[in-house]
């Protein structure tokens, strides 16, 4: 039977959304589902009045079927917002991922992935990768994982009046992550998460993301979590920053 995950509204708070062209999708699953399918969902909004009007929402749908040795895990997402009028955020993330289980520290996982990005100017972005995840360290309190994948990477950008418009490109990338957890107390959490994607034929060319968590649970319904996304890309598309963050406080229910 499908279990319903945390069911998610969120206040945003902070800096200015993130558009990051990586995208953390290990934290979005959990190792401890039981075997079968489960499948859950989340919603954030924001929704100001007076000077600066703003109205943002952001939803994913979650699934994963877990076997003795296989896992197959999916994300759907999209985030739209205005402000004052003007469309201000417009993204959709489409990801499907494939896990092997060999023994208790070693997996190998493929991925697929599709993005849009208004406001990154990306109009498309295809990723196809596979490579070993080992769990690094596994104890009560504390859990470390780290993955490594060869990443066929294509992009499309905006066809827009900028200088690069329409520009299309094909990379290599090896991307790299290390997720970890630690329990601090009962019913405090921090997860830590970091990414780098070098291209293979030049790795000056290169995106970071470091997302840090911290979650609380007031009982076995209710939790309040606060997260710090921090995103740098090398060369990014004409007229984006090369950096940017996000600061999410998030109210979940779990039903």
């Amino acid at each position: 039977m499908l279990l319903l995950r945390p069911l998610l509204l969120a206040l945003l708070v902070g800096a200015p959304a993130a558009h990051a062209q990586i995208v953390n999708v290990q934290a979005m699953f959990t190792d401890e589902a039981r075997l079968g399918p489960s499948a859950g969902a989340d919603l954030s909004a924001d929704w100001r009045t007076g000077a600066n009007d703003l109205f943002t929402v952001r939803g994913s749908v979650l699934g994963q079927y877990r076997a003795q040795h296989r896992v197959l895990l999916g994300v759907l997402r999209g985030e739209y917002g205005k402000s004052n009028g003007e469309r201000i955020m417009s993204r959709t993330l489409e990801h499907l991922r494939y896990r092997e289980l060999h023994t208790q520290h070693l997996a190998t996982e493929a991925f697929l992935q599709h993005e849009y990005d208004a406001f990154r100017r990306l109009q498309a972005r295809a990723l196809l990768g596979a490579g070993p995840r080992v769990r690094l360290f596994t104890s009560e309190r504390l859990r470390l994982t780290s993955g490594l994948a060869l990443m066929l990477e294509h992009e499309r950008l905006a066809n827009d009046a900028q200088v690069d418009a329409g520009q299309r490109t094909t990379d290599l990338r090896l991307s790299t992550y290390v997720l970890g957890s630690i329990t601090l107390m009962e019913n405090v959490t921090l997860v830590e998460t970091l990414y780098a994607q070098p291209r293979v034929d030049s790795p000056a060319d290169f995106r970071l993301l470091n997302e840090t968590s911290l979650v609380v649970k007031a009982n076995a319904y209710v939790s309040l979590g606060v997260g710090l996304t921090a995103i740098y890309d090398s060369r990014p598309p004409a007229t984006i920053p090369r950096s940017d963050t996000q600061l999410r406080m998030t109210l979940g229910l779990t039903l």
